[in-house]
């Protein structure tokens, strides 16, 4: 499976401390090698969120290109702002899709 990170998804990753952003690669990496994702949550519209026990959110949605299966990484936040976050996160697939 290939990812595809928006520029609102690294800025977010950038944002993190070490210990996190190696957690985060290795979902992705288990993502990008066995296609499995872990504990995810459907929230319609083409949208999905990775979790984490911790809180932790990544955004994304699954998609096909000219090469194949693609998965958008959208935006990263954590539970505590997980509305705010959804309704940004839908708003930066939509300009990605309308692009």
């Amino acid at each position: 499976m290939r990812l595809k990170r928006t520029p609102e998804y690294i800025e977010w990753y950038e944002s993190q401390r070490p210990k996190e952003k190696a957690q985060i690669a290795k979902r992705l990496a288990n993502i990008e090698e066995h296609g499995h994702f872990g504990s995810v949550r459907d929230l319609g519209d083409f949208l999905s969120e990775l979790k984490w026990v911790n809180g932790r959110r990544v955004y994304y949605s699954v998609m096909e290109d000219d090469e194949g299966d693609l998965t958008l990484l959208i935006l990263g936040g954590n539970k505590n702002g997980q509305d705010s976050d959804i309704k940004k996160a839908r708003k930066v697939l939509k300009k990605f899709i309308e692009s």
